[in-house]
Protein backbone atom coordinates (compact mmCIF):
# COMPACT_ATOMS: atom_id res chain seq x y z
CA UNK A 1 0.00 0.00 0.00
CA UNK A 2 1.38 3.41 -0.98
CA UNK A 3 2.00 6.13 1.57
CA UNK A 4 -0.77 8.25 0.05
CA UNK A 5 -3.26 5.38 0.17
CA UNK A 6 -2.35 4.65 3.78
CA UNK A 7 -2.88 8.30 4.74
CA UNK A 8 -6.29 8.24 3.04
CA UNK A 9 -7.18 5.02 4.81
CA UNK A 10 -6.22 6.42 8.22
CA UNK A 11 -7.96 9.74 7.56
CA UNK A 12 -11.17 7.87 6.75
CA UNK A 13 -10.80 5.87 9.96
CA UNK A 14 -10.22 9.01 12.00
CA UNK A 15 -13.29 10.73 10.56
CA UNK A 16 -15.39 7.64 11.23
CA UNK A 17 -14.21 7.52 14.85
CA UNK A 18 -14.96 11.21 15.39
CA UNK A 19 -18.40 10.77 13.79
CA UNK A 20 -19.21 7.82 16.08
CA UNK A 21 -18.01 9.60 19.20
CA UNK A 22 -19.94 12.75 18.23
CA UNK A 23 -23.16 10.76 17.82
CA UNK A 24 -22.65 9.04 21.18
CA UNK A 25 -21.93 12.40 22.82
CA UNK A 26 -25.03 13.93 21.26
CA UNK A 27 -27.13 11.04 22.57
CA UNK A 28 -26.83 12.40 26.11
CA UNK A 29 -28.39 15.86 25.52
CA UNK A 30 -30.90 14.39 23.04
CA UNK A 31 -32.04 11.97 25.75
CA UNK A 32 -32.13 14.77 28.31
CA UNK A 33 -34.17 16.90 25.89
CA UNK A 34 -36.70 14.08 25.64
CA UNK A 35 -37.09 13.22 29.33
CA UNK A 36 -37.28 16.84 30.46
CA UNK A 37 -39.91 17.46 27.81
CA UNK A 38 -42.89 15.40 26.67
CA UNK A 39 -41.30 11.93 26.70
CA UNK A 40 -40.92 9.55 29.61
CA UNK A 41 -37.79 7.36 29.82
CA UNK A 42 -40.09 4.44 28.99
CA UNK A 43 -41.15 6.17 25.76
CA UNK A 44 -37.54 6.77 24.75
CA UNK A 45 -36.64 3.12 25.40
CA UNK A 46 -39.56 1.98 23.22
CA UNK A 47 -38.49 4.25 20.36
CA UNK A 48 -34.84 3.23 20.60
CA UNK A 49 -35.31 -0.51 20.67
CA UNK A 50 -38.36 -0.49 18.42
CA UNK A 51 -36.46 1.25 15.61
CA UNK A 52 -33.17 -0.58 16.11
CA UNK A 53 -34.87 -3.94 16.59
CA UNK A 54 -36.88 -3.58 13.38
CA UNK A 55 -33.85 -2.44 11.40
CA UNK A 56 -31.53 -5.16 12.71
CA UNK A 57 -33.96 -8.09 12.81
CA UNK A 58 -32.89 -9.34 9.33
CA UNK A 59 -29.24 -9.27 10.47
CA UNK A 60 -29.99 -11.42 13.50
CA UNK A 61 -32.04 -13.89 11.45
CA UNK A 62 -29.23 -14.29 8.92
CA UNK A 63 -26.46 -14.58 11.52
CA UNK A 64 -28.32 -16.26 14.38
CA UNK A 65 -25.78 -19.07 14.68
CA UNK A 66 -22.94 -16.63 15.38
CA UNK A 67 -24.48 -15.68 18.72
CA UNK A 68 -23.44 -17.97 21.62
CA UNK A 69 -26.88 -18.06 23.21
CA UNK A 70 -25.91 -20.85 25.63
CA UNK A 71 -23.17 -18.76 27.25
CA UNK A 72 -25.66 -17.25 29.68
CA UNK A 73 -22.99 -15.86 32.01
CA UNK A 74 -21.88 -13.49 29.24
CA UNK A 75 -25.05 -13.16 27.14
CA UNK A 76 -27.14 -11.85 30.04
CA UNK A 77 -24.74 -8.96 30.83
CA UNK A 78 -24.58 -8.24 27.10
CA UNK A 79 -28.35 -8.11 26.62
CA UNK A 80 -29.20 -6.36 29.90
CA UNK A 81 -26.18 -4.06 30.15
CA UNK A 82 -26.91 -2.27 26.85
CA UNK A 83 -30.63 -2.94 26.91
CA UNK A 84 -33.82 -1.45 28.33
CA UNK A 85 -32.60 -1.42 31.98
CA UNK A 86 -29.62 0.74 30.98
CA UNK A 87 -31.80 3.11 28.96
CA UNK A 88 -34.35 3.50 31.75
CA UNK A 89 -31.74 4.10 34.46
CA UNK A 90 -29.92 6.69 32.39
CA UNK A 91 -33.14 8.33 31.24
CA UNK A 92 -34.44 8.81 34.78
CA UNK A 93 -31.01 9.98 35.94
CA UNK A 94 -30.49 12.57 33.23
CA UNK A 95 -33.93 13.99 33.95
CA UNK A 96 -32.38 15.17 37.23
CA UNK A 97 -28.70 15.80 36.47
CA UNK A 98 -27.65 18.17 33.70
CA UNK A 99 -25.56 17.23 30.66
CA UNK A 100 -22.14 18.03 32.13
CA UNK A 101 -22.78 16.14 35.35
CA UNK A 102 -24.19 13.19 33.41
CA UNK A 103 -21.15 13.23 31.11
CA UNK A 104 -18.80 12.93 34.08
CA UNK A 105 -20.79 10.20 35.81
CA UNK A 106 -21.90 8.39 32.64
CA UNK A 107 -19.44 7.95 29.75
CA UNK A 108 -16.71 9.47 31.92
CA UNK A 109 -16.48 6.51 34.30
CA UNK A 110 -17.22 3.59 31.95
CA UNK A 111 -13.63 2.87 30.89
CA UNK A 112 -12.41 2.64 34.49
CA UNK A 113 -15.35 0.42 35.45
CA UNK A 114 -14.57 -1.85 32.50
CA UNK A 115 -10.94 -2.12 33.60
CA UNK A 116 -12.04 -3.26 37.07
CA UNK A 117 -14.63 -5.72 35.73
CA UNK A 118 -12.07 -7.16 33.32
CA UNK A 119 -9.79 -7.90 36.28
CA UNK A 120 -12.60 -9.51 38.28
CA UNK A 121 -14.25 -11.56 35.53
CA UNK A 122 -11.83 -11.91 32.62
CA UNK A 123 -8.62 -12.45 34.57
CA UNK A 124 -6.90 -9.38 33.10
CA UNK A 125 -4.36 -7.30 35.00
CA UNK A 126 -4.46 -3.56 35.47
CA UNK A 127 -1.61 -1.74 33.78
CA UNK A 128 0.00 1.26 35.43
CA UNK A 129 -1.82 3.67 33.12
CA UNK A 130 -5.16 2.10 33.95
CA UNK A 131 -4.53 2.42 37.68
CA UNK A 132 -3.67 6.10 37.25
CA UNK A 133 -6.70 6.53 34.99
CA UNK A 134 -8.93 4.93 37.59
CA UNK A 135 -7.61 7.32 40.22
CA UNK A 136 -8.20 10.33 37.96
CA UNK A 137 -11.74 9.17 37.21
CA UNK A 138 -12.59 8.68 40.88
CA UNK A 139 -11.20 12.12 41.65
CA UNK A 140 -13.40 13.66 38.96
CA UNK A 141 -16.51 11.91 40.28
CA UNK A 142 -15.65 12.98 43.83
CA UNK A 143 -15.39 16.62 42.78
CA UNK A 144 -18.84 16.64 41.14
CA UNK A 145 -20.63 14.68 43.86
CA UNK A 146 -18.78 16.48 46.67
CA UNK A 147 -19.79 19.87 45.25
CA UNK A 148 -23.44 18.84 45.26
CA UNK A 149 -23.23 17.57 48.83
CA UNK A 150 -21.52 20.75 49.97
CA UNK A 151 -24.10 23.02 48.33
CA UNK A 152 -27.11 20.94 49.37
CA UNK A 153 -28.32 20.35 45.82
CA UNK A 154 -30.96 17.69 45.23
CA UNK A 155 -29.34 15.79 42.37
CA UNK A 156 -27.77 12.89 44.26
CA UNK A 157 -30.59 10.52 43.23
CA UNK A 158 -29.92 11.33 39.59
CA UNK A 159 -26.19 10.79 40.08
CA UNK A 160 -26.78 7.35 41.57
CA UNK A 161 -29.06 6.33 38.69
CA UNK A 162 -26.50 7.46 36.10
CA UNK A 163 -23.64 5.65 37.85
CA UNK A 164 -25.75 2.49 38.07
CA UNK A 165 -26.48 2.83 34.36
CA UNK A 166 -22.72 3.17 33.75
CA UNK A 167 -22.13 -0.08 35.64
CA UNK A 168 -24.67 -1.74 33.34
CA UNK A 169 -22.87 -0.44 30.26
CA UNK A 170 -19.53 -1.53 31.70
CA UNK A 171 -20.90 -5.05 32.17
CA UNK A 172 -22.06 -4.99 28.54
CA UNK A 173 -18.62 -3.86 27.35
CA UNK A 174 -16.85 -6.52 29.41
CA UNK A 175 -19.15 -9.22 27.99
CA UNK A 176 -18.56 -7.87 24.48
CA UNK A 177 -14.80 -8.19 24.94
CA UNK A 178 -15.23 -11.77 26.10
CA UNK A 179 -17.62 -12.84 23.33
CA UNK A 180 -15.93 -10.94 20.47
CA UNK A 181 -19.03 -10.85 18.29
CA UNK A 182 -19.04 -8.85 15.08
CA UNK A 183 -20.23 -5.34 16.10
CA UNK A 184 -23.33 -5.45 13.92
CA UNK A 185 -24.29 -8.93 15.19
CA UNK A 186 -23.71 -7.70 18.74
CA UNK A 187 -26.00 -4.70 18.16
CA UNK A 188 -28.62 -6.87 16.48
CA UNK A 189 -28.79 -9.33 19.38
CA UNK A 190 -29.18 -6.52 21.93
CA UNK A 191 -31.75 -4.56 19.94
CA UNK A 192 -33.95 -7.43 18.78
CA UNK A 193 -34.08 -9.33 22.08
CA UNK A 194 -34.83 -6.17 24.07
CA UNK A 195 -37.48 -5.09 21.57
CA UNK A 196 -39.15 -8.51 21.64
CA UNK A 197 -39.36 -8.48 25.45
CA UNK A 198 -40.02 -4.80 26.19
CA UNK A 199 -42.36 -3.60 23.43
CA UNK A 200 -45.27 -5.95 24.30
CA UNK A 201 -45.03 -4.81 27.95
CA UNK A 202 -44.87 -1.16 26.90
CA UNK A 203 -47.90 -1.46 24.60
CA UNK A 204 -49.90 -3.47 27.16
CA UNK A 205 -49.28 -0.76 29.77
CA UNK A 206 -51.14 1.74 27.60
CA UNK A 207 -48.19 4.15 27.48
CA UNK A 208 -47.81 3.87 23.71
CA UNK A 209 -51.01 5.87 23.20
CA UNK A 210 -49.25 8.98 24.55
CA UNK A 211 -46.87 9.03 21.58
CA UNK A 212 -49.73 10.16 19.33
CA UNK A 213 -49.94 13.39 21.33
CA UNK A 214 -46.27 14.29 20.76
CA UNK A 215 -45.40 16.58 17.81
CA UNK A 216 -44.10 14.66 14.80
CA UNK A 217 -40.77 16.50 14.70
CA UNK A 218 -39.90 15.63 18.29
CA UNK A 219 -41.01 12.05 17.73
CA UNK A 220 -38.90 11.59 14.63
CA UNK A 221 -35.86 13.18 16.28
CA UNK A 222 -35.91 10.59 19.07
CA UNK A 223 -36.78 7.71 16.75
CA UNK A 224 -33.97 8.42 14.31
CA UNK A 225 -31.31 9.53 16.80
CA UNK A 226 -31.95 6.85 19.41
CA UNK A 227 -32.77 3.88 17.21
CA UNK A 228 -30.74 4.47 14.07
CA UNK A 229 -27.86 6.90 14.61
CA UNK A 230 -26.87 5.79 18.13
CA UNK A 231 -27.76 2.10 18.16
CA UNK A 232 -26.71 1.22 14.59
CA UNK A 233 -24.76 3.73 12.50
CA UNK A 234 -22.38 4.98 15.21
CA UNK A 235 -21.46 1.41 16.11
CA UNK A 236 -20.74 0.55 12.47
CA UNK A 237 -18.68 3.74 12.10
CA UNK A 238 -16.59 2.91 15.16
CA UNK A 239 -16.03 -0.66 13.95
CA UNK A 240 -14.83 0.82 10.63
CA UNK A 241 -12.48 3.13 12.55
CA UNK A 242 -11.04 0.22 14.52
CA UNK A 243 -10.42 -1.66 11.26
CA UNK A 244 -8.66 1.34 9.66
CA UNK A 245 -6.75 2.71 12.67
CA UNK A 246 -6.41 -0.21 15.06
CA UNK A 247 -8.24 -0.60 18.35
CA UNK A 248 -5.83 1.46 20.46
CA UNK A 249 -5.79 4.45 18.12
CA UNK A 250 -9.57 4.41 17.72
CA UNK A 251 -10.07 4.12 21.48
CA UNK A 252 -7.82 7.15 22.04
CA UNK A 253 -10.60 9.30 20.54
CA UNK A 254 -13.17 8.09 23.11
CA UNK A 255 -12.18 10.75 25.72
CA UNK A 256 -13.91 13.27 23.46
CA UNK A 257 -17.27 11.74 24.42
CA UNK A 258 -17.81 13.38 27.84
CA UNK A 259 -16.27 16.65 26.62
CA UNK A 260 -18.52 16.84 23.55
CA UNK A 261 -21.57 15.73 25.55
CA UNK A 262 -21.03 18.64 27.92
CA UNK A 263 -20.48 21.06 25.03
CA UNK A 264 -23.59 19.88 23.19
CA UNK A 265 -25.65 20.11 26.38
CA UNK A 266 -24.50 23.70 26.87
CA UNK A 267 -25.15 24.69 23.24
CA UNK A 268 -28.44 22.85 22.70
CA UNK A 269 -30.06 22.91 26.13
CA UNK A 270 -28.33 25.77 27.92
CA UNK A 271 -27.06 23.43 30.64
CA UNK A 272 -24.61 25.35 32.79
CA UNK A 273 -21.06 24.12 33.41
CA UNK A 274 -19.83 25.17 36.85
CA UNK A 275 -16.25 24.96 38.08
CA UNK A 276 -16.83 21.61 39.80
CA UNK A 277 -18.24 20.05 36.63
CA UNK A 278 -15.40 21.45 34.49
CA UNK A 279 -12.79 20.11 36.94
CA UNK A 280 -14.48 16.73 37.13
CA UNK A 281 -14.74 16.61 33.34
CA UNK A 282 -11.02 17.28 32.90
CA UNK A 283 -10.18 14.55 35.40
CA UNK A 284 -12.42 11.88 33.88
CA UNK A 285 -11.33 12.73 30.31
CA UNK A 286 -7.75 12.12 31.44
CA UNK A 287 -8.86 8.92 33.13
CA UNK A 288 -10.64 7.69 30.00
CA UNK A 289 -7.56 8.39 27.89
CA UNK A 290 -5.30 6.43 30.22
CA UNK A 291 -7.75 3.55 30.73
CA UNK A 292 -8.31 3.13 26.97
CA UNK A 293 -4.66 2.79 25.99
CA UNK A 294 -4.13 -0.59 24.44
CA UNK A 295 -7.73 -1.74 24.86
CA UNK A 296 -8.74 -4.21 22.18
CA UNK A 297 -12.40 -3.25 21.97
CA UNK A 298 -14.37 -0.04 22.26
CA UNK A 299 -15.64 0.80 25.73
CA UNK A 300 -18.14 3.51 24.85
CA UNK A 301 -21.59 3.77 23.02
CA UNK A 302 -24.54 4.70 23.76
Amino acid sequence: MSHSADRTRRAAGFLAAVAAVSVWAGWLPVTRLAVTGRFSPEDVAALRFGAAGLLLAPVLLLRWREVPWRRASMMLPLLIGAGVPYQLLFGHGVAIANSGQAAVLGPGIVSSCVAVLAVLFLGEHLRRGQVIGLGATLAGVAVVVGHDLATGSARIGGYLLIMLASLHWSAYTTASRALRLHPVVNAAAVAVVNAAIYLPIYVASGKAARLAEIPAGALWLQLVYQGILTAVLALIAFAFAVERLGAAAAASIVPLTPVLATLFGWLLLGDSVDAATATGLAAVATGVLLANRGIAAPTSRR
